[in-house]
């Protein structure tokens, strides 16, 4: 006669949280998109547990996502800025922007950064409410729904 094995940690969804502090990598920018992308991963993985682990997964994962918004957002207004902009006049093969475009990215750059620092709260806050069994209600954009119940 064999003994049970005992059962597991309850899940919670704590690990997609938690793998938000990889946004901390020091490497400028990669940081964040690599956060983004294994919150993704991981949260919609939780799903397959159901219940808390679901929930607290998929809210990680829209976590993840609004996160990658933001590199995105940033790559398409440098990209506009650098098609509509005009050499510089000091001939050194830089380009200068146009006044609306320089607001632009300047505005995008300044939220890129703050989701950085929000980065760090989600992921603190998210982590030690989900492993002390509670649902992690965060704002975010609601990408993607949580399966019910």
């Amino acid at each position: 006669m064999s003994a049970a094995a005992p059962p597991g940690p309850p899940r919670n969804g704590t690990i997609a949280w938690a793998l938000g502090f990889l946004a901390y990598i020091p490497v400028p920018f990669l940081g964040l998109v690599v956060a983004g992308i294994t919150q993704l991963v991981v949260g919609l993985g939780q799903r397959k547990h159901g219940g808390l682990a679901a929930v607290n997964g998929v809210r990680a994962a829209n976590w993840g996502l609004t996160q990658l918004c933001w590199p995105l957002l940033l790559a398409i207004s440098m990209t506009i800025g650098v098609l509509t902009g005009s050499p510089s006049p000091s001939g050194g093969g830089g380009i200068v922007f146009t006044p609306v475009m320089n607001g632009v990215v300047f505005t995008v750059l300044g939220l890129y950064f703050l989701v950085a620092v929000m980065e760090a709260v989600y992921a603190i806050v998210g982590t030690v409410k989900a492993s002390k069994g509670l649902e992690v209600r965060l704002p975010v954009i609601p990408f993607l729904r949580a399966p019910r119940a």
